[in-house]
C-alpha cells in the first residue's frame, strides 16, 4: 500500500513541510535536496549580514533580500517574516532597530538547519562518487550556457548533478556560492562567478 502524502511529509520545527511539499509536487527526494542545500549554504547568512551592515551596506542588503527569498521559497514561515523585517529596515535606513532582528536570525536560522540535519534520512548524506576534473568543468560549461539562456530548470539540474559528487574541499566553497546563486535566481551573478574562475587542468 502506498503511503499517502502525509505520511511522506517529515515534520521539521519551524518549515510548513506540507505547504512545501505541494509546492514541489510531492517529491521527497526534492524535498531534501533542497533542505540539505539550505543547511549548507546558509546557515551563516545571518553572520554574513551583521559584517558586511558594518563595512558594506549595499551587499548586507542583497544578503538579507537573498535569504529572506529562500526562507519564503521554503515556507518557513516566522523566519521568512523575521528576516523580511530585517531586509525592510536595511533599505529603510533603520539601523536601531538592527541587532534585535539580527540576533533573532542568528539564533533561529542555525537552530533549523540543525532540525533539517537531525530530521534528514543518513542515506541522503552519503557522498556521491568524486568527479574528475573534465567532468566538472564540462558541467560548469553547460551551466554558463544555461544561465546564459535563463533555462531556469535546466540550471537547477545541472546545479544539483554537481552537488551529488564529492567535490575537493578547495571547490567545495567555490561551488556552495555559486549553488546559492542559482537557487536564489541570480544567474547574473553566477555567470560572473564562473566568469572569474580559472579552469582547471584536466
Amino acid at each position: 500500500m502506498e503511503p499517502s502524502p502525509s505520511d511522506r511529509t517529515p515534520h521539521i520545527p519551524g518549515i510548513d513541510t506540507v505547504e512545501l511539499m505541494e509546492r514541489i509536487g510531492e517529491d521527497t527526494e526534492l524535498l531534501w535536496e533542497i533542505l540539505g542545500e539550505f543547511s549548507r549554504a546558509y546557515r551563516d547568512f545571518p553572520a554574513r549580514i551583521a559584517a558586511a551592515l558594518n563595512q558594506d551596506p549595499a551587499e548586507a542588503k542583497q544578503l538579507a533580500h537573498t535569504l529572506k527569498g529562500v526562507l519564503g521559497n521554503l515556507s518557513a514561515n516566522t523566519l521568512f517574516a523575521a528576516c523580511k523585517a530585517l531586509d525592510d529596515a536595511i533599505r529603510e535606513g533603520r539601523a536601531a532597530s538592527y541587532p534585535e532582528l539580527l540576533a533573532t536570525l542568528a539564533r533561529d536560522v542555525p537552530a533549523l538547519c540543525d532540525a533539517i540535519d537531525r530530521a534528514r534520512p543518513t542515506q541522503d548524506a552519503e557522498p556521491g562518487p568524486a568527479p574528475g576534473s573534465v567532468w566538472l568543468e564540462d558541467r560548469y560549461a553547460e551551466l554558463r550556457a544555461a544561465l546564459e539562456g535563463h533555462r531556469a530548470r535546466e540550471c537547477k539540474a545541472i546545479v544539483e548533478e554537481i552537488a551529488a559528487a564529492s567535490l575537493p574541499a578547495p571547490e567545495q566553497s567555490f561551488f556552495e556560492a555559486l549553488q546559492a546563486h542559482v537557487r536564489a535566481y541570480r544567474f547574473k551573478d553566477a555567470q560572473a562567478l564562473l566568469d572569474r574562475r580559472a579552469p582547471h587542468a584536466a
